[in-house]
């Protein structure tokens, strides 16, 4: 028998998206197998924050885990390419590019590092909050201290939009926006709403500006001592689960959108014209040899792939 730890850090809702995909994986593979694999769920953090959860599966104490991109980027640089600032016009190119040869291409440059890729879910796109002012075009944003994810290109991108980026776990950020350490953040509308941001941030704009892809790993070492059967019902169950997951999150942010409105918050559209000009001028070249490991071209040329996939 076989026993999959599976590890992630968003919530324990059992609404959320997440936890309906991974609830459906879990589902899935245990009837599939006819009870010969047992998924155990770890939630909201329990195994360790991202890094940790990634970290952990590579070396193999834990078997499993959905984790958000942030800090896939030191595992993996090719994975620096979903952290650039409108790289996806919408959520149907964001699934056309994961799913198609670019988005493949990424996940076999996780096996060099120990790690299996099995599967692309939605973070979402994430949108700006602050509690000073509306961020309705890129000039909004400046002065105002930003809470960002530990990646270097969304640090480098939020300082480029003229915000002070401002690292840190998200674990201490409702604390600081309640204690005016900084004075607004960025995440999808799914952890504005189960975060309670609503409480200490007045402004929500639709600025789009980063994507983030969530994806369910393995630890390879381990994946190599299944056999063929149960490598095949893991394989297909986590990719079905993640198409579930797509589909939850476009329902869910609808009736997000509608209760952050009912909690007081001010939502509005932003004008992306400047954002996506800076991107495209400053952050997308200033990253390529980073996202190349030292080949510009060829960070480039996935990029212009990306931006001319239909």
């Amino acid at each position: 028998d076989v026993t999959i730890k599976f590890a992630h850090n968003g919530n324990t809702d059992p609404n959320d998206p997440q936890n309906v995909g991974v609830d459906a994986f879990k589902k899935m593979v245990e009837e599939r197998s006819g009870g010969d694999i047992k998924v155990n769920i770890y939630p909201a953090g329990q195994l360790g924050d991202a890094r940790t959860i990634v970290e952990s599966i590579q070396m193999g104490s834990l078997e499993m885990g959905d984790v958000e991109n942030g800090p896939m980027g030191r595992f993996v640089p090719e994975a620096m390419l979903w952290d650039l600032p409108f790289i996806f016009r919408d959520i149907d190119h964001a699934h056309a590019v994961l799913d198609g040869d670019v988005g493949q291409q990424v996940q076999k440059a996780y096996l060099d590092v120990g790690i299996r890729h099995l599967a692309y879910n939605d973070g979402g796109f994430r949108y700006f909050t602050n509690d000073e002012r509306p961020i309705e075009k890129m000039a909004d944003l400046e002065g105002l201290k930003i809470r960002v994810m530990e990646s270097e290109v969304m640090i480098d991108t939020i300082n480029a939009f003229g915000a002070s980026a401002v690292p840190m776990s998200f674990g201490e950020l409702y604390s600081s926006l309640q204690q005016g350490v900084v004075d607004g953040q960025e995440n999808p509308m799914n952890l504005i709403y189960s975060q309670r941001f609503y409480e200490v941030q007045k402004y929500l704009s639709l600025s789009g500006h980063f994507y983030y892809p969530r994806q369910f790993i393995v630890s390879e070492n381990w994946w190599q001592g299944l056999s063929n059967e149960h490598q095949s019902i893991i394989a297909k169950a986590a990719k079905e689960a993640c198409d579930i997951q797509r589909v939850e999150l476009a329902s869910y942010e609808k009736k997000i959108r509608v209760v952050l409105e009912e909690k007081g918050m001010l939502i509005n559209d932003v004008d992306k014209t400047d954002f996506i000009e800076v991107a495209k001028k400053e952050i997308y070249p200033a990253s390529y040899a980073v996202i190349g490991e030292g080949d510009v071209n060829k960070a480039r040329k996935l990029v212009q792939d990306i931006l001319s996939t239909q």
